[in-house]
């Protein structure tokens, strides 16, 4: 053991943050690797236990194992940190003993090289250990030390081989099948049939020279479709003047044929399956993040040179739907819904699709770009939403899926942040400026909250 390490504090207090002895420890944060850094998720038992477990920011907490000795582990809610950080009036939570009145729990088994990075309280700076420091603080303070992590290499997505998808969803039910979780899916992927009015509104999709009419009439067979469409152009988001009475002139006076289509297609595929009420998405959550991305890839596209632009109304209604497998996933494994939900409250650190393929050996992605294939929807659509997370897709019908890339990448919340991290090939192939995109963003900052919760609102109707 080291002499520095013989001097640590095996339980610091709140006042010890300003001590020379961590003082002299700050670093610049951009000297961690995330191999490096630790991180901690805030737990609770049924009983009230809390617990602070401690792992590598290159990995993910895995419940199941943390639960094996019996205790029902759940993360605590954001706001419950939030409201901790202020009390503490810190900005981040440092991995500490003795910090917190709760005890630790470690794991350190995938922490690459010599040191050891953790928070500060400073968003800057973090505190730096050697590994062999760090693992004689907690063995001083006692702190238990558990496998309980998994690098996300050993979980990564398939992203590159789409033709595997069907087998990927095949193997994935039956795997949880055979752990008796009965399931939605079973011999052949069965989800309900498209409702009568996305079976015409595909119809005409598949037509030329479709007039405003044909469409007019298909949406009012669908007297609860039709009243949400005039609700939308009647929206003040749309500021039309006058009163929008018909769907005829909600297509020809506000929205035009293409968005009115569109916008009638994701209406209907969204009565088709509920919205789980478990979850960190809450109605307004889900749809809010629904309505955002929309809007903001149909002004992306507004952006791009007029030759280069693919259709606008595919490319909102892609937006709109980006999230149509997380719907999917509640209705075809619901008993593991509950437990994947619980596993992405105590990661909010890890991509989705990661906890996706830990849990189900398939990402929401997938499922939702085969069950879209299986519909007939059009096939730009099926590859957006398949490949919408991956910044380096060139192939067929590339534009709808950078779209939706970019779009995820400024609607995150530390968004000004990862804007560094996009490749400027995506923003060249699709002919935009980062300066576009970015006054793209701050025109949607822009719009006035009444106005986005009423869309949200007319979104939210489609729940059962």
């Amino acid at each position: 053991m080291s002499q520095d390490a013989m001097q640590i504090k095996p339980n610091y207090k709140l006042a010890d943050l300003n001590s020379e002895d961590l003082l002299q420890r700050l670093v610049p944060r951009s000297l961690a690797t995330p191999n490096q850094l630790l991180r901690s998720t805030l737990l609770q038992a049924v009983d009230g236990f809390n617990l602070q477990a401690v792992y590598p920011a290159h990995c993910l907490l895995d419940l199941q194992k943390l639960n094996s000795g019996g205790t029902d582990w759940r993360a605590r809610s954001p706001d419950y940190r939030r409201s901790l950080l202020a009390d503490l009036k810190l900005q981040s939570l440092p991995a500490l003993p003795g910090i917190l009145s709760m005890p630790l729990c470690v794991d350190l088994r995938h922490v690459k090289g010599d040191w050891v990075f953790i928070e500060s309280g400073n968003p800057e700076k973090l505190l730096r250990f050697t590994k062999e420091e760090y693992q004689s603080l907690i063995e001083a303070a006692e702190a238990e030390q558990d496998k309980f992590t998994l690098p996300l290499t050993e979980t990564r997505p398939n992203l590159d081989y789409p033709q595997q998808d069907e087998n990927e969803i095949r193997s994935a039910v039956e795997a949880i099948t055979q752990q008796r979780v009965r399931a939605r899916l079973s011999e052949s992927i069965e989800i309900a049939p498209l409702p009568l009015s996305s079976r015409h509104l595909l119809g005409l999709k598949s037509k030329e020279d479709v007039s405003g009419t044909e469409l007019a009439n298909v949406i009012e067979m669908d007297p609860s479709l039709a009243s949400q469409v005039i609700s939308w152009a009647n929206s003040p988001y749309y500021g039309a003047p006058g009163s929008i009475r018909s769907i005829q002139d909600a297509v020809i006076r506000v929205l035009g044929f293409d968005l009115t289509m569109n916008l009638a297609l994701g209406l209907a595929l969204s009565k088709q399956i509920r919205l789980p009420k478990d979850g960190v998405h809450g109605h307004k959550h889900f749809w809010r993040d629904a309505l955002l991305r929309a809007l903001l890839v149909e002004k992306l596209v507004r952006k791009m040179p007029p030759l280069a632009r693919p259709y606008t109304g595919l490319a909102y209604l892609a937006g709109l739907l980006h999230n149509f497998g997380y719907l999917v996933l509640a209705e075809v494994f619901p008993p593991y819904f509950s437990l994947y939900c619980r596993n992405q409250e105590a990661n909010p650190h890890v991509p989705s699709m990661y906890l996706e393929r830990f849990l189900f050996g398939i990402t929401r992605e997938q499922i939702a770009s085969y069950l879209f294939t299986t519909w007939g929807l059009p096939n730009e659509m099926c590859v957006a939403i398949r490949q919408q997370h991956n910044p380096h897709y060139t192939g067929e019908h590339f534009k709808y899926a950078n779209l939706l890339y970019l779009a995820e990448q400024y609607l995150q919340t530390n968004w000004e942040q990862g804007l560094t991290r996009i490749p400027a090939a995506v923003y060249d192939r699709l002919q935009l400026s980062p300066e576009d995109a970015l006054a793209v963003r701050q025109e949607l900052d822009e719009l006035p909250s009444e106005q986005m919760d009423d869309l949200v609102r007319l979104l939210d109707t489609t729940k059962r």
